[in-house]
C-alpha cells in the first residue's frame, strides 16, 4: 500500500503475503533458526545484571593522547561457542583514549587476552588486534561484554590465535558500550580504534611486552576495520611494529553493500549505516533523515539499540523502498549529496598499507561484492603494497541470507597459517 509515495507498515506485511510459497517457506525456516539462535545467544547477557556496567562510563576528564590507558579491570572469557572449550587466558577489560569519527578524542573499550602458556616463537610474544564483525549498535553488543557470556562469535578466531600463542586485543570500537552512537563502517573511527587498541595492549601490566610486534585481524566489519587500520597506520601510528594484517571480506565500498544488502536477512542494518553517517556528520543530519518516511525513521530509531542477534526485529527481507519517501532504494540516493561524500570517505584502496596484508574473499559472497574487493586489491598493488589474496570459489547459495558471506569465515584457517609464517620471520629477542 502506497500513499503519496509513502509505504505503511501494512505494506511490509503485504510484501510477504504476496510472495511466492518458496520464499515464504524460506522465511519461516530462517525465522525459526533465528529464534533458536537468538534464545541461546541473547538470553544470558542482556537479561543478567552486568557487574561491569559502570566501567563503560568514561570519567569527565582523561588523558586524551591516543592509546592512553584510562582504566582497566580483571575480567574473564566464557566458553568458545559451539565447542565447549574454555579460553585459558589472562583477560583484562580496558578503556583507552582514541580518535573518533569526527577526529575528536573519545574513550573506547576492549579486552586484552594473554595465554597462560609461554610464547614458543622468536622474540617477544606478538599481540593480534582483532576487530569484530558486524555485532550491532546497542551498548549491550560491545564485544568485551559478550565475551564474558560466550556470545562474541569472534571467540572462534580468538581461541585459535590464543592456542597459537598470540596475545589478543579485542576492540569494542567507538560507541559500543561507551556513550554515543557507533559509527558503523566508518574508516577513521574503526581504524583508529584498532591502532589505539594495539598501543594500549602493549603494556607489561597486562602481560604483553611494550616491544611486542603487532598484527591486525578481522572479517566483515572487522575486515573493514583491519583494512582501515592498515591504511592509517603509516600516518596515525607509525611507531607500531605491525608485521602483518588480515582483512577478510572487508566491504571496501559501501555502495556495493547498499546494493547487495537491500532486502536481505539483515536488511534493517541499513539503519546502522545511516545512523553511523549521522554520528560522523551531525551537521548533515536533517539531509540524511529527509530521505526517509515515518516507517523508515522508526527503523532508524529501533535498530540503534539492537544487536545482530535481534535480526527478527529488524524487518528481515524488506527492501529499503519501503522506508524512503520517494520509494527509491537507498542505493540510488547514495549518488547524491550528502550521501556520496559519506560513502567516498569510507572507501578503501586509496592508501597503500605499509605492512604485508592478506585479503580473503568468497566469490559467492552475497553481502560483500567480490568486484569491490578486487578493485581495492588492484589499487593497493598499484601503489606498491605487499598483498596476498586468498580466494574461495564457493557458489552463491540462498542470496540475501548471508550464507555466502558467513561461509567465507573458513578463510581464517588460511589466515592463521599465513600469520604464523610472518611471525616465524620476526627477529629473535
Amino acid at each position: 500500500m502506497s500513499i503519496g509515495g509513502r509505504r505503511s507498515s501494512r505494506s511490509v506485511r503485504e510484501h510477504f503475503r504476496g510472495s511466492s510459497p518458496r520464499r515464504r517457506r524460506l522465511w519461516a525456516l530462517l525465522a525459526a533458526c533465528a529464534v533458536a539462535s537468538g534464545a541461546s545467544l541473547t538470553g544470558i547477557g542482556p537479561a543478567t545484571a552486568d557487574p561491569y556496567a559502570g566501567f563503560y562510563d568514561p570519567p569527565s576528564t582523561f588523558d586524551t593522547r591516543p592509546g592512553s590507558l584510562i582504566r582497566s579491570a580483571p575480567s574473564y572469557a566464557a566458553i568458545i561457542p559451539f565447542t565447549g572449550a574454555n579460553i585459558d587466558a589472562r583477560t583484562t577489560t580496558v578503556m583507552y583514549a582514541s580518535t573518533g569519527a569526527r577526529n575528536r578524542p573519545t574513550a573506547v573499550t576492549g579486552s586484552v587476552l594473554v595465554p597462560r602458556s609461554p610464547w614458543a616463537g622468536r622474540g617477544e610474544r606478538p599481540v593480534v588486534v582483532v576487530g569484530s564483525g558486524t555485532i550491532g549498535a546497542g551498548d549491550q553488543c560491545a564485544p568485551s561484554r559478550l565475551l564474558r557470556y560466550g556470545q562474541a562469535y569472534e571467540e572462534l578466531a580468538i581461541g585459535a590465535l590464543l592456542a597459537n600463542g598470540y596475545a589478543v586485543a579485542l576492540t569494542d570500537y567507538e560507541g559500543l558500550g561507551t556513550p554515543g552512537d557507533h559509527p558503523y563502517l566508518n574508516r577513521r573511527s574503526l581504524g583508529t580504534s584498532m591502532l589505539d587498541m594495539a598501543r594500549v595492549a602493549r603494556n607489561p601490566k597486562f602481560g604483553v611486552s611494550a616491544r611486542a610486534p603487532v598484527a591486525l585481524w578481522g572479517y566483515s566489519e572487522g575486515g573493514f576495520a583491519a583494512g582501515s587500520a592498515a591504511e592509517l597506520a603509516g600516518s596515525y601510528a607509525p611507531e607500531l611494529p605491525i608485521f602483518g594484517a588480515f582483512a577478510g571480506a572487508p566491504a571496501p565500498d559501501l555502495a556495493d553493500l547498499a546494493r547487495l544488502g537491500d532486502g536481505s536477512l539483515l536488511g534493517g542494518g541499513v539503519g546502522w549505516v545511516v545512523n553511523g553517517f549521522i554520528a560522523a556528520y551531525p551537521e548533515r543530519r536533517a539531509e540524511f533523515l529527509s530521505v526517509f518516511n515515518p516507517l523508515g525513521r522508526n527503523v532508524l530509531r529501533q535498530v540503534n539499540s539492537y544487536c545482530v542477534f535481534d535480526v527478527l526485529r529488524m524487518n528481515p527481507f524488506v527492501p529499503t523502498t519501503f522506508y524512503t519517501r520517494d520509494g527509491r532504494p537507498i542505493a540510488t540516493h547514495l549518488r547524491n549529496e550528502p550521501w556520496r561524500t559519506a560513502v567516498n570517505d569510507q572507501r578503501l584502496g586509496r592508501v597503500a598499507p605499509r605492512m604485508p596484508i592478506l585479503v580473503s574473499q568468497n566469490r559467492g559472497d552475497d553481502v560483500v561484492d567480490p568486484r569491490g574487493t578486487d578493485r581495492m586489491v588492484r589499487s593497493w598493488r598499484a601503489q606498491g603494497a605487499d598483498v596476498t589474496v586468498e580466494t574461495m570459489y564457493l557458489p552463491l547459495v540462498l542470496p540475501g541470507t548471508f550464507l555466502g558471506h558467513g561461509i567465507g569465515l573458513t578463510s581464517e584457517l588460511a589466515a592463521l597459517s599465513w600469520l604464523n609464517g610472518k611471525a616465524a620471520a620476526l627477529p629473535a629477542r
